[in-house]
């Protein structure tokens, strides 16, 4: 059967579809997800594939989930992208954060054995669950201009849910600088605030204080991920400048954001 290649992420090649299937490499972290995915199977958690083995090649076959994808090959996080107009209203953002409580819900009660993970070395805290760990539009298959699935889930990791939540609000609002957003389509600080209520809204939080530090907090936490990442000093640079200039922009609109979520 033919082999049709996928669009690659950061950290993953090799990526292919085979009919229904998805075939991805595997590594020491691949038996740890394959027993996740199977709990949120059991849990009835549909936004994610299924785990239906290994190929002769070695690679995990996973089910292929029917959508749209939206990938650009230059997408960088510190840069402008311009998102499908399709994919940017208010129900769309609704389904994203109603999916991401459905996930939290699923996860609760996996505890890994022995767990081996891709981008986290601490053991599981007795606060945390098992969480997505790269959630955004960028790993989200829409249909019909809704959420219906979250995929590449090897970077699955313990977390507390309203980091997660915190990073999902970054990417799917989004938030960050003026200059970013305008020319990615969207004209102003203040349609993302209103977006974010919207998505924190679709989730189930709303409680301010909690919102900021999980914004706050789960960007800052964005500089853990860097040391698992192969990066030369001027790819750390940027990375690094991304997040200063994320934070400088949460800094000079808390205040609105704050004022919206009354």
């Amino acid at each position: 059967m033919n082999e049709i290649q996928l669009p690659q992420g950061r950290v993953n090649a090799g990526v292919v579809r085979v009919g229904d299937t998805v075939r991805r490499p595997t590594g020491p972290w691949t038996p740890t997800i394959h027993a996740y995915l199977d709990h949120l199977e059991r849990r009835g958690f549909a936004g994610a594939p299924r785990v239906l083995g290994t190929d002769e090649e070695g690679r995990e076959i996973l089910t292929f989930i029917e959508g749209e994808v939206p990938h650009d090959a230059d997408w960088n996080p510190g840069m402008p992208n311009l998102w499908p107009e399709h994919l940017r209203g208010g129900e769309t953002l609704r389904a994203a954060g109603a999916m991401l409580r459905a996930l939290h819900n699923a996860s609760a009660g996996f505890v890994p054995i022995d767990p081996v993970w891709r981008e986290h070395g601490t053991p599981m805290r007795p606060d945390e669950i098992v969480t997505h760990g790269d959630v955004g539009q960028h790993n989200t298959v829409y249909r019909d201009g809704m959420a219906v699935a979250f995929i590449d889930w090897d970077g699955a990791m313990p977390n507390l849910p309203i980091l997660e939540f915190g990073k999902a609000a970054w990417s799917f609002v989004p938030l960050g600088e003026d200059r970013v957003n305008r020319n990615g389509g969207w004209p102003t600080a203040e349609e993302m605030v209103e977006r974010l209520v919207v998505f924190c809204r679709a989730y189930g939080e709303t409680r301010r204080s909690v919102i900021r530090w999980a914004l706050q907090h789960s960007r800052q936490r964005g500089v853990e991920k860097l040391r698992y990442w192969k990066l030369n000093a001027a790819e750390a640079a940027e990375a690094l400048d991304v997040i200063a200039r994320d934070l400088r922009w949460f800094s000079e609109h808390e205040d609105t954001i704050t004022r919206a979520l009354d």
